[in-house]
């Protein structure tokens, strides 16, 4: 839960630092290794300068750690606990009358997300930064529920229904039944009940453990469910006393009894509706829920604020020619861009342009013929380097690497890539939220492969359950995940595939803005993480079309059997033309500097122009001091991040706008791309233009 709230409060512009006792991956949100039960030095510092805290740690955690950290809190400083049970910890701060003190219960997992998703809030000691914290909930998608008797109604909605499941549960291991021929047979509301059963021990004990322990009303509720057991079983011989106990129950539904019954009767029917998947009829008693359409959820969620920017030519800027960082712009001005993700500056370097105009004057514009029927020389020549490059694993070319998403992963899925096995249950496709929209959008084709979930790559425990969850039900996980991010930080691509290593899982890599910016022969971020080696079980997709300098994508697989696959069954490279005939020299020149140690001089000019900006911005930036060449200056409004935009216009500065949803709703974020060939005074004005003091959202 803690993972959740730092991504969503980093995403809308507050500072935050993670404190914890285990070392954390650099995702781009600040870390402090520390004890929370042994307050001393930095941990102490920071906790006396902080305007909010939140203690997201199991209950046993926070019950001995709240008095002494109450102790060294600034008065006036928001202190938020998201424990299950209520009681003693509104108990413990009650004498903590200098303080906002807030007590949240998100009565939902992590993994599943918060929009849409009730959390149960108890106001101890309310304030302004109480009522904007749940504002933000709000506006992230959260239920804000205001509740007195907290630990009675969690006691009825968790502890008492987790009971419930549990015990039938139990009961039916001392019935002795096949669980397999259970299911074949079971009508929907069984499976339901399995279905329960299976998420609830699919998790960490511990986060069940604390709806149940140390609350009396949860032992009650317990207490009442016993008792009704037995009095049921003696109203079953007389059809009377039976009919009674329906009596009973539908007195207690009262007037919303018609809701529940119409909610029930719509998630039966999806259950035993039958569908076709990987070419067998089942019901969905027998799959994974289906996700929401995630095109449709896109659109309807997209402000007018882009609309806005084109409006005020803040974005969509019409270059007619360009040298270095300079563009010049069809109104005849000229202007610095920070939009591109010519990281390295490659894009002009004589080789590749000679390169370009030699395949125009061979083989003119275009060769329009997939690359199985007949292709240019250069297709050969580039796969053959980037294999150089990539310690000899096979490289394959596609156009795009959102066409390499597209011709790969129903492959890997299906096990029909041979360096990539895949269960006799098939597999379970885990995408990180923040990867890249090329990957999301194909979410739909991978559900006719097998099950697909969505986690945050911060949230180390949502993802465990995730993984624990197939591995119960036998299916391969495969994770998807960037390698930079776009907007956001590093993702911990080492830490990932040792995560999925005890499942036999594969790990796919999106490192399309982190190719040429680091390793020794630019291999990328993610390559040279894994010490410039491709680990097994692990696909590496990169672009040629931002840090490389050319255009198109590619794969990196292990065995000339993989490629031997990819050629034959990829749809992109079987019914899709080779990359574009003058880009594609462009390529292997591309290619050739890499070999030759050009690209390392450039990523060192790269980081370079990174930390000057990072001094000329005061360290305030998203991914300061990351080895990332994208940098954004988060806002706590949209029409702040405007201002910013048009301050940068004004100065001859073009960034690109974000707003929601790619950032939380209402804030809005500026995004600078780093380039090797950035110079002083270009970083120099974008950083006055920014002017963060006036406008940045500073909260700690």
């Amino acid at each position: 839960m803690g993972g959740m709230f730092a991504r969503l409060l980093h995403l809308s512009g507050a500072h935050v630092l993670v404190v914890d006792t285990i070392a954390r991956p650099d995702n781009g949100i600040p870390f402090l290794q520390g004890d929370i039960t042994d307050i001393n030095g930095p941990l102490a510092d920071q906790l006396a300068s902080a305007d909010v805290v939140i203690l997201a740690v199991p209950e046993r955690v926070a019950l001995v750690a709240v008095r002494p950290l109450i102790k060294v809190l600034t008065a006036g400083t928001l202190l938020v606990d998201t424990l299950s049970v209520k009681a003693r910890m509104i108990e413990l701060v009650s004498a903590a009358d200098d303080l906002e003190v807030l007590s949240l219960n998100p009565m939902f997992a992590p993994s599943l997300g918060i929009e849409g998703r009730p959390v149960a809030t108890v106001t101890v000691y309310s304030g302004q930064r109480g009522q904007r914290l749940l504002r933000l909930i709000e506006s992230w998608g959260g239920k804000v529920v205001h509740v007195r008797d907290h630990d009675r109604l969690a006691a009825a909605s968790q502890a008492l229904t987790h009971t419930a499941v549990l015990a039938f549960g139990l009961a039916l291991s001392r019935l002795d039944v096949d669980i397999a021929e259970l299911g074949a047979v079971a009508p929907p509301p069984h499976a339901m009940l399995l279905g329960l059963l299976a998420r609830i021990t699919s998790a960490e004990p511990e986060v069940y453990w604390d709806v149940q322990a140390g609350s009396q009303e949860a032992a009650t509720a317990r207490a009442a469910l016993a008792d009704e057991v037995r009095r049921f079983a003696g109203r079953v011989d007389r059809f009377a006393d039976f009919a009674g106990v329906l009596a009973e129950c539908r007195d207690l539904l009262g007037e919303h009894r018609a809701h529940y019954a119409d909610a029930c009767a719509r998630a039966l029917t999806e259950m035993t509706r039958p569908t076709e998947v990987g070419g067998d009829t089942m019901s969905l008693a027998q799959q994974e829920p289906h996700p929401t359409n995630w095109v449709e959820s896109r659109i309807s969620r997209t402000s007018d604020s882009m609309d806005r920017a084109f409006d005020e030519g803040l974005t969509g800027h019409v270059v007619t020619e360009r040298q270095g960082k300079q563009v010049r712009l069809e109104d005849g001005s000229t202007a610095v861009e920070f939009v591109s993700c010519s990281y390295i500056g490659l894009e002009e370097h004589p080789d590749l342009v000679a390169a370009a105009e030699a395949a125009l004057r061979r083989y003119g514009a275009h060769l329009s013929s997939s690359r199985n029927r007949m292709r240019p020389v250069y297709l050969g020549e580039l796969e053959e380097l980037l294999s150089e490059v990539y310690d000899r694993n096979k490289v394959v070319a596609f156009t795009s690497v959102g066409n390499v998403h597209l011709g790969l992963l129903p492959l890997l899925g299906s096990g029909a890539l041979p360096s990539y096995p895949v269960s006799d249950k098939g597999a379970t496709f885990v995408i990180d939220r923040t990867a890249h929209a090329s990957m999301q959008v194909i979410r739909g084709i991978l559900e006719q492969i097998g099950p697909v979930h969505r986690f945050d790559s911060d949230d180390k425990q949502a993802l465990a359950d995730i993984l624990a969850e197939a591995g119960a039900a036998g299916r391969t996980p495969i994770v998807l995940v960037d390698g930079v991010g776009s907007m956001g930080g590093l993702i911990d691509v080492v830490g990932l595939h040792e995560a999925v290593k005890p499942y036999g899982g594969h790990l796919y890599v999106d490192d399309a803005h982190g190719i040429s910016i680091a390793g020794r022969l630019g291999g990328g971020y993610a390559f040279d993480e894994f010490g410039d080696h491709l680990p097994p079980n692990v696909v590496i997709a990169g672009s040629l079309s931002k840090g490389f300098g050319g255009s198109g994508g590619f794969a990196v697989v292990p065995s000339d059997d993989d490629v031997h696959v990819l050629r034959k069954f990829a749809n992109p490279l079987v019914f899709g033309h080779s990359i574009m005939v003058p880009m594609l020299a462009a390529d292997v020149a591309a290619a050739r500097l890499h070999l030759s140690g050009e690209v390392a001089r450039l990523q060192e000019r790269l980081w370079h122009n990174a930390k000057v900006f990072d001094d000329l911005t005061g360290g305030q930036m998203v991914n300061a001091g990351l080895r990332s060449p994208v940098r954004g200056a988060h806002f706590a409004t949209e029409e702040a991040g405007f201002a910013a935009t048009r301050r940068l216009r004004a100065a001859g500065v073009l960034v690109l706008p974000a707003f929601f949803p790619t950032v939380a709703k209402g804030t809005g974020l500026v995004r600078f791309a780093l380039s090797a060939l950035h110079e002083r005074e270009h970083l120099e004005t974008a950083a006055d233009a920014l002017g963060l003091e006036r406008s940045l959202v500073t909260n700690h």
